[in-house]
């Protein structure tokens, strides 16, 4: 069975981390990482899903903003856990399944309220 996106894009992750010494950044630089690693694969795996689309080379990964808000998820997530003791594989496979976590929780949290400000 094929593994899925999010094991795709956790294997993404792990590889635009690797050439780094990953375990000797900070806990914001490493989630600044891995969300840039995270949009970049978003942008190719969409681009690849159009008919008669290239990706193209794909050039090395830039750090997220220093205030995106899923920076901040990370790092709060980050906190206290021994994640420079993990294989890579497992860090970012943790890291991803938990913004996509708090990504799926912000977006129903959003959907909530518009329905409770419009008095649903």
């Amino acid at each position: 069975m094929p593994g899925s996106v999010g094991d795709e894009c956790a294997a993404t992750v792990a590889e635009a981390l690797a050439p780094y010494a990953w375990r000797d950044l900070t806990d914001r630089m490493l989630a600044r990482r891995v969300v840039g690693a995270v949009d970049q694969f978003s942008v190719a795996f969409f681009l690849s899903s159009l008919a008669g689309t290239g990706v193209g080379e794909i050039p090395p990964v830039e750090p997220a903003e220093v205030g995106d808000e899923r920076v901040d998820a990370l790092v709060r997530w980050l906190y206290g856990q021994q994640w420079r003791g993990w294989p890579l594989a497992r860090l970012c496979a943790n890291l991803t399944a938990y913004l996509e976590t708090w990504q799926a929780e912000r977006v129903a949290l959003e959907s909530d309220l518009r329905r409770l400000l419009e008095g649903h």
